[in-house]
C-alpha cells in the first residue's frame, strides 16, 4: 500500500538534497572500493538534448535490475574516466559526439547549469578500446554511432563512416531475426515508432543481428532535416538492425534502435536489451520471460 501525506516543503527540499548528497557519496565509495569476488559492474552513460536520458536510465535499471549487478549511471562525461572503465564490466551508452545538454553539479539546485563536459575526448576512445581488448562488454546503441570525429572508436564498431538517421518517430519495422544467435533467436519481428541510423562498414568480421527498415510518407520532409538542410536518403531506408563483433578479449553489441520512449515498452526490446548485456560479457543469458511488454 502506499500512503500519501503533505509534507512540508522545506522538509521535502530537505530531504532531496541529503538524497543527491547521500548518492553522490555513493557513487564515488562503489568505484573507489575494490570489486568483490563475482561482483559485475555496469556503467551508463546518457545525455544529450535529442533523447530521453530519464526513459533510458529507467527501462535499462528496470530490465537489468533483477540481475544483482551493480548499475551505475554516470551524471556527466567527465565521470567517464579510464580509472572507472578499468573497473567496468560492461559500458552501456547512447551519446553522440559533443558536450553533455545539461552540465553537472554537486550543487542540489543551482540557478544556472555548468556547461556540459564533452563527449568522446581522446583519452575516453582510448580507454575504451583498451578496455574492451581487456574484456570489458560494451553495448553502444542508436546515436552512439555518431561518433565520426573518432575514427578508432568507430573501426571498434566496425564502422568507416556514420550515416544520419532518417525521419524521426516514424514507424519502423524490425525484422530477419538472427535465428542462430543467442541475442535474436526465437524472437519475432515488430514494428515501433523510432529512427535508424546507417553506416558503411568496414571489411572486417562482424555478425549481424537483424535488420530494420523505415518508409516515411511520399511528399514530406521532416522538420529536423529541413531546418539542419539535410537531404534524406529517400522514402525507404532499410538498415542494418544490429550487429556484434569480439574485439581482443571483449565483445561489442551495437543496435540500432532506443530513440523513442516506446521503443523500451516493447517486449522484444527488453529481450534484446537483457541478452545483450550477458552476452557482451560472455555470461550464461538466463531466461527473460519474466519481462513483460509496457512500461514496467
Amino acid at each position: 500500500m502506499i500512503l500519501h501525506k503533505k509534507t512540508a516543503r522545506r522538509n521535502v527540499l530537505k530531504a532531496g538534497l541529503t538524497f543527491l548528497a547521500a548518492s553522490a557519496v555513493k557513487t564515488k565509495q562503489v568505484l573507489a572500493v575494490p570489486k568483490k569476488a563475482g561482483e559485475v559492474r555496469v556503467l551508463f552513460l546518457f545525455g544529450d538534448y535529442w533523447h530521453n536520458s530519464m526513459t533510458q536510465e529507467y527501462h535499462w535499471g528496470r530490465v537489468l535490475g533483477p540481475t544483482g549487478w551493480e548499475l551505475l549511471f554516470a551524471q556527466g562525461s567527465q565521470f567517464v574516466t579510464p580509472e572507472v572503465l578499468a573497473e567496468t564490466d560492461l559500458f552501456v551508452f547512447c551519446r553522440y559526439q559533443g558536450n553533455d545538454t545539461m552540465g553537472w553539479s554537486p550543487e542540489g539546485i543551482v540557478k544556472d547549469r555548468p556547461t556540459g563536459a564533452p563527449w568522446m575526448t581522446e583519452e575516453q576512445e582510448k580507454a575504451i578500446i583498451e578496455n574492451v581488448n581487456r574484456g570489458m562488454g560494451l553495448l553502444p546503441y542508436h546515436c552512439s554511432i555518431f561518433n565520426d570525429n573518432r575514427k578508432k572508436y568507430l573501426e571498434l564498431l566496425g564502422v568507416k563512416k556514420p550515416i544520419i538517421h532518417g525521419d524521426i518517430r516514424c514507424m519502423t519495422s524490425y525484422y530477419d531475426m538472427n535465428k542462430d544467435h543467442p541475442i535474436t533467436s526465437g524472437i519475432e519481428p515488430f514494428d515501433e515508432l523510432d529512427e535508424i541510423f546507417d553506416a558503411e562498414m568496414l571489411d572486417v568480421e562482424y555478425e549481424l543481428l537483424f535488420r530494420a527498415r523505415q518508409v516515411t510518407p511520399v511528399g514530406k520532409r521532416p522538420t529536423w532535416s529541413r531546418l539542419l538542410n539535410i537531404e534524406l536518403a529517400g522514402p525507404v531506408l532499410e538498415r542494418p538492425g544490429g550487429w556484434t563483433r569480439e574485439v581482443g578479449d571483449g565483445r561489442v553489441v551495437y543496435l540500432n534502435l532506443g530513440s523513442t520512449p516506446e521503443i523500451f515498452w516493447r517486449k522484444p526490446v527488453k529481450d534484446i536489451m537483457w541478452r545483450s548485456a550477458h552476452w557482451a560479457m560472455k555470461k550464461e543469458i538466463p531466461s527473460s520471460d519474466f519481462l513483460k511488454e509496457g512500461m514496467g
